[in-house]
């Protein structure tokens, strides 16, 4: 058979497709995949956020509940959010995307200690 460039060059993307295939399934799961996002809750209870301080990882989403009778806000201390809760009602939820410490309050109830922290590893 005679020689053909086109074929040489076919199997040649052939074999580098296979190798880089089989490259991918050696590696395994990302870091991103074995990794499961959660939603987590923060309740407004007696003029405190239970729990006060929350660890979270990149991705995750907060979503504040108030279980108290009185009007709450959970306002971050940077203007990332700020949102009013009333009694019974659930804030959207808040995903954080970047490691950090995120301090947080109630601005009517900060001065009685209604402040709370998000860290995000």
């Amino acid at each position: 058979m005679p020689y053909s460039p086109a074929r040489s060059l076919l199997r040649l993307f052939v074999a580098l497709l296979a190798a880089l295939s089989l490259g991918a399934l050696m590696a395994g799961p990302t870091a991103a995949d074995s990794k499961s996002l959660v939603a987590r809750t923060v309740s407004m209870v007696n003029f405190r956020f239970v729990p006060q301080t929350l660890t979270v990882n990149v991705g995750d989403t907060v979503t504040w509940v108030n279980d108290s009778g009185s009007t709450h806000t959970t306002t971050s201390d940077t203007p990332r959010w700020d949102f009013t809760v009333g009694p019974g009602q659930s804030s959207p939820p808040v995903s954080f995307n970047t490691p950090g410490t995120f301090p947080y309050h109630c601005t009517p109830h900060a001065g009685l200690g209604m402040t709370g922290t998000i860290t995000v590893q």
